[in-house]
């Protein structure tokens, strides 16, 4: 059985309008919810063969706060940062078959449509930080809509 996480990044800062949108860091709130939902995630003992992530400024201070020590191998993809569905769906099925544990870190809406379209099943909201966990039997160059089964989605405001 393979898994495949979504992890929206943390809540980021919107005090300094001078930023680039891509160079935003977290806010205050935002690192809070990033350990908070990273001790979640330690409790479940899952070993991640990669995480494939944005480059974006909060995504990468979102993993440092997720994973503060022992992260696993990071891979940024750019194709990630204003992604579409077929983006995600594109960084997941070129992935090595031998990788049964995969996290994919990026922004909304993608990560949100993404979960919806691999599960059918219906999120009312995919909040910051918010984390989905998909189990999937088969090969991911086969991934379609409906193949994976919601095993979980966590919310920072249900750990709080």
């Amino acid at each position: 059985m393979k898994k495949i996480f979504f992890l929206r990044h943390a809540k980021s800062s919107w005090s300094d309008f001078s930023l680039k949108d891509f160079d935003r860091p977290l806010s205050t709130r935002g690192i809070q919810d990033a350990e908070l939902m990273g001790n979640y995630f330690k409790t479940k003992n899952i070993d991640l063969d990669v995480v494939i992530s944005s480059p974006s400024k909060r995504t990468k201070e979102t993993l440092e706060h997720f994973f503060p020590k022992n992260a696993p191998h990071i891979d940024y993809e750019k194709s990630l940062y204003h992604a579409h569905l077929d983006d995600v769906l594109s960084v997941v099925t070129i992935s090595i078959e031998e990788m049964n544990n995969i996290m994919i870190v990026g922004h909304n809406p993608s990560m949100h449509e993404v979960t919806e379209y691999l599960s059918s099943d219906y999120l009312p909201k995919y909040p910051t930080c918010g984390l989905a966990c998909l189990a999937y039997e088969g090969e991911w160059k086969d991934l379609r809509s409906s193949c994976c089964e919601l095993e979980f989605f966590k919310m920072p405001r249900e750990l709080r």
